[in-house]
Parts: C-alpha cells; sequence; structure tokens
C-alpha cells in the first residue's frame, strides 16, 4: 500500500473533525510520552500511539466526534501488531453509551506513514469497512501555520511502474466543526494550558503553572507575614509567662482582633453539616466504584465459566 501525496480523495465525502479528537490524541501522547522511561530527553522520539475514530455519517458527511485508545505491540521490524478483540470490546461498549456513533476509521501519531501503519490500516480494514487514517506529527514546529492533522482514505489506482492494481493513501480535506458546548471546553483548555513561553534553561512553561507559582508566592507571603504578627504578639504577651518586651499596642491588637474576626468561623454546625454531607457523598461514590469492580470482574468471571460449561457440554 503505497502513498500518493500528488491526488486528493476521489469519494466526495465531506470529514468534519471536532477538537474533542485532536484533544483526546494529544492527551493520549502526551500520557504516553511522560510514562514511558527516558522518552522526555532531548533527542528521544516519541513513542507512537494509536486509537480508533468514532463518528456518524448523513449522506456525504461524516463526523468524527470522538476516540478510543486501542492497544497494540510493536514489533521488532516496524510492524504493529493490534489488539483486535480490545478494539471489537471497547466499540461495543461504546455503542451502548452512544449508539449513534461508529468506528470510522483510526489514527496514529508519527511525521508520516510508515510500513507498520500500512498493515495496521489492513488489519483495520477487516473488522471496519473502508477506514479513514488520520496521522498526528507530535514535533512542535512554531514556522508551521495549520494543524499537524493529516486524513487519508485508501483508493484502488494502478501503480505507474507495473500497472498492478492496488491501495494507495490519499490525502483527503477535511474542515473543523465545533459546537457551542465545544467552544466552552476549548477555550477552557486553551486559558487553563495554554503556552506563554520558555525561561531559563529552555524550560517551557504554560498559564496553569504560572498561576501556580503566582498562588504560590501569595500564600508565602501571607505566611511571613502571619509569623510576623505572630512574632510581635509574643514579645508584647510575653512567652511562657515571661515578661514583656514590648509596650502593649492597642491600635494594633484592635487591628489583628478585626482580621481574625473576619475570617471564616469553620467550627459552626452549618460548616459541620456541609463537611460531613460532602465527605459521606465522596466516601459514597468511592463504594460504587469498588461494587462496580467486584460486579465486572464477576461478570466476567461468569462468562468464562460459561463460556468453558458450553465447550465441555459439546
Amino acid at each position: 500500500m503505497e502513498v500518493d501525496g500528488t491526488r486528493q480523495s476521489a469519494s466526495g465525502l465531506e470529514w468534519k473533525l471536532h477538537p474533542l479528537v485532536l484533544i483526546n490524541i494529544s492527551d493520549h501522547h502526551t500520557r504516553t510520552r511522560a510514562n514511558t522511561p527516558g522518552a522526555t530527553a532531548p533527542g528521544v522520539p516519541a513513542p507512537a500511539v494509536m486509537g480508533c475514530l468514532l463518528g456518524s455519517q448523513s449522506g456525504r458527511s461524516v463526523d468524527i466526534r470522538n476516540s478510543f485508545e486501542v492497544r497494540y505491540a510493536a514489533g521488532p521490524d516496524g510492524t504493529l501488531d493490534i489488539d483486535i478483540t480490545y478494539l471489537l470490546k471497547k466499540q461495543e461498549q461504546y455503542k451502548q453509551v452512544f449508539k449513534n456513533l461508529d468506528v470510522v476509521g483510526w489514527y496514529a501519531t508519527g511525521a508520516a506513514i510508515t510500513e507498520g501503519h500500512r498493515l495496521a490500516h489492513r488489519k483495520i480494514s477487516e473488522v471496519v469497512e473502508s477506514p479513514v487514517f488520520l496521522l498526528l506529527d507530535p514535533a512542535v514546529d512554531h514556522t508551521r501555520k495549520d494543524l499537524p492533522v493529516s486524513l487519508y482514505e485508501t483508493e484502488l489506482h494502478l501503480s505507474p511502474e507495473t500497472g498492478a492494481p492496488g491501495m494507495v493513501f490519499v490525502k483527503s480535506p477535511y474542515s473543523i466543526e465545533t459546537s457551542d458546548a465545544e467552544r466552552i471546553g476549548v477555550d477552557q483548555v486553551g486559558r487553563g494550558t495554554g503556552w506563554v513561553g520558555c525561561v531559563g534553561g529552555g524550560v517551557c512553561v504554560c498559564t496553569l503553572s504560572a498561576q501556580l507559582v503566582s498562588l504560590h508566592s501569595a500564600i508565602k507571603m501571607l505566611l511571613e507575614r502571619l509569623r510576623v504578627i505572630h512574632g510581635a504578639m509574643g514579645k508584647v504577651a510575653g512567652a511562657d509567662g515571661a515578661a514583656a518586651e514590648a509596650a502593649y499596642p492597642h491600635s494594633l491588637l484592635r487591628q489583628v482582633s478585626s482580621l481574625v474576626h473576619s475570617l471564616p468561623a469553620c467550627n459552626t454546625d452549618a460548616f459541620n453539616r456541609e463537611y460531613l454531607t460532602e465527605y459521606n457523598d465522596t466516601l459514597l461514590t468511592l463504594y460504587l466504584a469498588s461494587m462496580r469492580r467486584g460486579t465486572h470482574a464477576a461478570n466476567e468471571m461468569v462468562d468464562k465459566f460459561c463460556l468453558a460449561y458450553d465447550k465441555a457440554g459439546r
């Protein structure tokens, strides 16, 4: 399966890509790179990630709305062995929740299509009819003006060398489609984790880190001022019954008393009720999660028992 970069897809399909898909792929790549030992070192290529694309088709328009990750094993020769059983199980689970979404293709990260991608595409084509392939380049290029995302379809073309027919990857044009809820989510993500530049040593920081640093500085300054006030009050009252080292400042004590009384009182019945309610809700959530995990394990055990019993009966 070759790549024809000079042709555009002739299928006539209109592909609409939603921001949630790009966020999911970026998050998948970031988590895999952060959890892989040595992957964050300079000059080390980032580990590839793979997953499936979920969408719906209406006429000639296809909306790619969501995605999920898939397991795979990379061989020494660059082949990608996809866990089809896991893929089908995840597809069934998503179909139970999102009944109008089907698997329309798959995604991977990398700078270009490799032989491993071609073999993986053939394997996915066995369970998904005419899948589309989304390739995201994780390399940072500040001079690039468009998104590092390419969408490929497969078409039957004659080889210019041998004249034999074969499947080739051809690029498909796409557009970014967003809903109101997605616009709000993308705006919050952009404000919370947007990059603001690099500091000394080439370490990049984001707005979230800047907010946490400013919050830490404010708390540190507040702590220092409270220590100063506590030290001044200790000198006025005298430590361990000793004589006071400073005169009794009535105006300063009135200001300190006013400041202390302006703080919210935590030892009240309303606070205790609210705290216990949130605490019980958290415990209930944990208990429900534990019960769900136990039920899931029991369900898998029953399925295995039924499968073994059916085979034994035959």
